[in-house]
């Protein structure tokens, strides 16, 4: 039998409508992904988040386990995520390189927030803070302010913010009085760098507060903290800039642990010291906010 509509509805007709709905519901879709939606629809069955294990206290090894303020955060913030956390660790120095190629889909390692990243991965809100300050023997009263750092060697981390650092700020300033940056070593690990300034192979060591205060509090007959390096810094985990959800996702739990207390807990719990007043969009030094518009 043949199958009529009402109201002089045809077939063709019909199927028309069916064809609007369905692009209303994809414009409507879309629109929503562009508010910020994470709905868990979004997002993979499984992410794969690169990590370092030789940067206590925020990732490290203790007995056999990867433990750190890094690796705690981590937990917490994906306990109840809709997706399964698949770990790499790996060297510092292809991290970056490895989320912005979208080989990772985010680190968990603690990031610093610089312009020249933000080119390449997407910034959550700040995890901490990570000022850098500098590191010297234990009554060196040859160096006392960065003024100091003139004919001196100087030891940074390889790939990370602190030789821009010394190049872009404290350089300059060097040259205003006619002085000279001394030679600058990049070390694969902080711990041959600690070694070798006990060694007086580098007379200074840049690294940020949270590390450099530990070292002191673990050795203070070896080393003394000097003077900030440089302006504040924050640093966040870093995400593939073509995830959105995730980095939706991430930010959204920071922001729930934040107000929960949690997350101050754990820095407290790892870095000895509780950053309450972390901003709730990524800085770069400048203070520049990179959140969208």
């Amino acid at each position: 039998m043949e199958r009529r509509f009402r109201n002089g509805w045809g077939l063709n007709r019909v199927i028309r409508l069916l064809i609007l709905m369905v692009l209303t519901c994809s414009v409507a879709i879309a629109c929503s992904s562009n508010t910020g939606s994470t709905g868990a629809g979004d997002l993979p069955s499984e992410i794969t988040v690169a990590t370092e294990d030789d940067y206590p206290p925020f990732d490290f090894q203790q007995e056999g386990k990867h433990v750190g303020y890094n690796q705690d955060l981590l937990e917490l913030l994906t306990r109840d995520a809709p997706f399964q956390v698949k770990q790499e660790v790996l060297p510092w120095q292809g991290i970056l390189a490895g989320v912005a190629s979208g080989k990772y889909d985010a680190t968990s390692a603690s990031v610093t927030i610089l312009e020249e990243r933000a080119s390449a991965v997407d910034f959550t809100m700040p995890t901490t803070e990570l000022t850098n300050f500098f590191l010297k023997r234990k009554g060196d009263s040859a160096i006392n302010t960065v003024q100091d750092f003139a004919n001196k060697n100087i030891a940074v981390q390889q790939g990370g913010a602190t030789a821009q650092l010394l190049e872009d700020v404290v350089k300059p300033e060097l040259e205003k009085s006619g002085a000279t940056l001394g030679n600058v070593a990049e070390y694969g690990s902080f711990a041959d760098a600690y070694t070798d300034l006990t060694n007086k192979r580098v007379d200074i060591v840049i690294n940020n507060i949270v590390a450099l205060s530990q070292v002191v509090q673990a050795k203070p007959d070896l080393y003394e903290l000097g003077e900030q390096v440089g302006p504040t810094l924050y640093a966040a985990l870093g995400v593939n800039k073509n995830n959105k959800p995730l980095l939706d996702f991430f930010n959204t739990q920071l922001a729930k642990y934040k107000a929960s207390g949690e997350i101050q807990a754990l820095q407290s719990k790892w870095l000895n010291v509780s950053f309450d007043n972390l901003p709730d969009e990524p800085l770069l030094p400048d203070g520049t906010s990179l959140s969208e518009s």
